[in-house]
């Protein structure tokens, strides 16, 4: 199948329409998310689980995505690591001393 000129520039359009609409929906859940990682009520757990998580996300993915993908990926993973490493211990039940 031969496309015009003008239907190729239509496609195009239609694909940076649909790229930008999704950059929208993935930075508000970067914002949604960052909410939440900083209310989060146990940090710890939150840490210890992330950590796990990383792993994981990393073998899932390992060599089956493109270099874009896998750099944006990357990236935002360590976003995320920094804000759940910067997170406030909060309180804790334990006794000082016992700390």
């Amino acid at each position: 199948m031969t496309y015009t000129l003008e239907q190729l520039a239509e496609r195009l359009h239609a694909c940076e329409v649909d790229l930008e609409a999704h950059r929208g929906y993935l930075k508000a859940m970067e914002y949604a998310l960052g909410a939440t990682i900083a209310t989060h009520s146990d940090p710890p757990s939150l840490r210890r689980i992330w950590d796990l998580m990383l792993v994981e996300a990393a073998d899932t993915h390992a060599g089956l995505d493109g270099p874009i993908f896998t750099a944006a990926f990357q990236q935002s993973l360590r976003m995320l690591t920094e804000q759940i490493s910067l997170m406030d211990p909060g309180p804790t039940s334990q006794r000082p001393i016992d700390q």
